[in-house]
């Protein structure tokens, strides 16, 4: 994933607002205890399989959808996630973008066990991730690989007990735990549980559960652009900070990066903060990620709803930096960035703010109207909105009044020619 993009292969479509779809089906402990979710790629809304892509961009998709789409402590609520990873995605050790503590990376019995395949294996183990085998084999093929897996998944459907058996008995001699699935009746469970099995999943407990979030789609020469800018060490930090201060799409993936992996928890309060703890090579691996999984869609574009975000983010940093508080605008920018987004996605601030971990001073001001930015914020918004009186009284107890209107323009030009360009 190190080879530059021309932005010029792509189209270049506008912001738009679509649904995103995937799969989650549960994975039981022997208690009949919640243990994992598995993520499943899923295009529409009543698709019953996996299909319509191929193996990596259907995992790719439900990596980016499960990470920067949801969030994956909105779906699994705390319990671990089963994400399938093709042999391109785990040898370019994609699994370094998530956190060992909350994701099991599931090996298909198709990837092939050479070399390439067991150093990465190692690897991810030496991470402290947890490896689990979809259908593999025990066998000599296989060896190498079952001897770094913690959880092997078999298939016993329409398997009698005698096979189940012997299934088991092949197993015996690695330190793996056995994970029963499509499991169809309470007879099936009932065996499997007898025989050793650790987990349980299929339609006996729980079909797979489609589930839908709207996304704000970044434009694929915006990403293109922002993974060449990322590989070119010459590329400032700032002109990074620029291309995620235009794409407020690619704004809200950025935090949601940094809340998905162990990059500490503490709260964001600007974009660079974000970027300096993504990194560069991880960044740009999750842009790989995303242009791989993207594609023009939507039911309309939502560029006015993107200019007012941008318009309302500008106009907080430029009043912070003309009235005193300048070390603020960064985080001022992103509270107005921000203040729009539950609006485009249509998912309630409290939500999108549990997945993206801001600072303590930028959600006091999203969500309770509270703190220091609050003023800059309800200055902004009222402005724009047309709401003269609370305005004019907010600018005048400011400070600002003289100079709002101007800040205004300017604000608002700056975002119109950011989406021209972008």
């Amino acid at each position: 994933m190190g080879r530059p993009i021309g932005p010029a292969t792509f189209p270049r479509p506008d912001h738009a607002v679509s649904d995103v779809f995937l799969a989650r089906q549960p994975i039981y402990n022997r208690d009949l205890k919640l243990e994992a979710y598995e993520l499943l790629y899923r295009h529409t809304p009543t698709a019953t399989v996996a299909e319509g892509a191929d193996t990596v961009t259907m995992s790719s998709t439900t990596l980016v959808n499960g990470v920067l789409n949801f969030g994956l402590e909105s779906l699994t609520g705390g319990a671990r996630a089963f994400v399938n990873f093709p042999r391109e995605m785990l040898i370019e050790r994609d699994f370094d973008l998530l956190d060992p503590r909350t994701v099991t990376i599931e090996l298909l019995e198709t990837v092939p066990c050479d070399d390439d395949t067991v150093g990465a294996c190692r690897e991810l183990r030496d991470r402290g991730f947890t490896l689990a085998l979809d259908d593999f084999v025990a066998g000599d093929e296989y060896g190498r690989i079952l001897e770094l897996a913690h959880i092997v998944k078999l298939d016993v459907l329409g398997k009698s007990e005698a096979e189940l058996t012997r299934t088991v008995a092949r197993f015996a001699a690695y330190d793996v735990k056995l994970l029963a699935e499509r499991i169809e009746t309470a007879t099936t469970f009932a065996t499997c549980s007898r025989l050793g099995f650790s987990y349980f999943q299929g339609f006996y407990f729980s079909r797979p559960e489609i589930v839908k979030r709207r996304a704000l789609s970044p434009g694929l020469s915006g990403i293109a652009r922002l993974m060449n800018q990322v590989l070119d060490p010459a590329v400032p930090e700032r002109t990074l900070e620029d291309s995620f201060r235009a794409d407020p799409a690619l704004t809200i993936k950025l935090l949601r990066i940094v809340n998905s992996a162990a990059m500490g928890r503490s709260g964001i309060d600007s974009i660079p903060q974000a970027i300096r703890l993504v990194g560069r090579a991880p960044l740009h691996r999750w842009l790989a990620l995303l242009l791989a999984s993207s594609a023009p869609r939507g039911d309309g574009i939502e560029s006015e709803m993107v200019l007012a975000a941008l318009e309302r983010g500008r106009l907080c940093e430029v009043m912070a930096e003309n009235s005193g508080r300048k070390a603020a605008a960064p985080a001022l920018f992103l509270t107005g960035l921000l203040s729009t987004l539950d609006s485009i996605l249509g998912v309630p601030m409290a939500e999108l703010l549990k997945q993206i971990k801001v600072s303590v001073e930028v959600e006091t001001a999203l969500l309770h109207e509270e703190g220091p930015y609050t003023p800059f914020l309800q200055l902004a918004t009222s402005y724009a909105n047309g709401e003269w009186e609370p305005a004019m009284q907010l600018a005048e107890m400011m400070g600002v009044l003289a100079d709002l209107p101007r800040w205004y323009r300017e604000s608002s030009d700056w975002a119109r020619e950011v989406l021209k360009a972008a």
